[in-house]
């Protein structure tokens, strides 16, 4: 029987699918096969499975979870998500030096949802993403944490703090130290703002190239397993990675120590 559900839960992507959309809420047949792709008699075959199995039920013309389908789901659920993100994007999580993230937050990273990998032509190599920039245009608030120094980020930060945009900026100590010293102007108005915060940490504190979350944008940036930033970053869209990075930024700044 265990293995029985197992398969019936992780070989097909289709019940996979039809499962997790239950969960969230019942749904009719119609319902299902448009979150699925396939023919009506090829869905038909896997809802058919699954009331077999024992992990749905019909009532009147919706299908829903039955008690067990529920309990299986609540525990399976955080590992469909965890396998989703990193299979899709595998020799990428592979070439990462995870140690950057705590593990709470390892045991989290279904959260991310659907990551998409964005590589720099070498003529924007030192430039953030375009979807970045333009998110850091339109946010209210912004957190965001760099190991190296981006060039953008002096004149960035400094617009935010211009137009009294709510942001936190960690900052390692030699990125800082440049920052301070050959983008004054910045600087000034940067600290100068009421709604900005500046933390510096040591430059072997905190393992990673770099995080930004606004209000609709997660980007992190990891080095390689050995120890090369590749400038290869990733860009999350759900609201769930907004609030998995908000927690590492957190966690990232109890490490820092606040410019006053």
């Amino acid at each position: 029987m265990k293995t029985e559900l197992i398969s019936t839960v992780f070989l097909s992507e289709k019940r996979k699918t039809a499962l997790l959309m239950l969960m969230d809420q019942p749904a009719t047949i119609d319902e299902i096969k448009d979150s699925l792709t396939g023919t009506t008699s090829a869905i038909m075959a896997q809802v058919k499975i699954l009331l077999e199995q024992g992990l749905i039920e019909q009532r009147g013309e919706e299908y829903r979870l039955t008690h067990i389908g529920k309990i299986i789901l609540k525990k399976t659920k955080p590992l469909i998500e965890v396998l989703n993100v990193l299979e899709e994007n595998k020799e990428y999580w592979e070439s990462r030096d995870m140690n950057a993230i705590p593990e709470d937050l390892l045991d989290r990273i279904g959260e991310l949802g659907k990551v998409f990998v964005h590589e720099s032509d070498l003529n924007h190599l030192f430039e953030p993403p375009k979807e970045l920039c333009l998110s850091l245009k339109r946010s209210k608030k912004v957190s965001t944490f760099y190991s190296y120094f981006c060039p953008t980020c002096p004149n960035n930060y400094s617009e935010l703090a211009c137009k009294e945009v709510d942001f936190d900026l960690i900052l390692t100590r030699s990125v800082y130290t440049r920052l301070k010293e050959e983008y004054t102007d910045n600087y000034d108005i940067m600290m100068s703002s009421r709604n900005s915060n500046m933390y510096v940490c040591e430059d072997d504190m905190i393992i990673l190239g770099a995080l930004s979350v606004t209000d609709d944008i997660l980007l992190l940036s990891f080095f390689t397993t050995q120890g090369i930033f590749d400038h290869k970053k990733l860009l999350c869209f759900d609201e769930s990675a907004r609030l998995w990075g908000m927690d590492l930024f957190e966690h990232y700044k109890q490490m820092a120590e606040k410019v006053k």
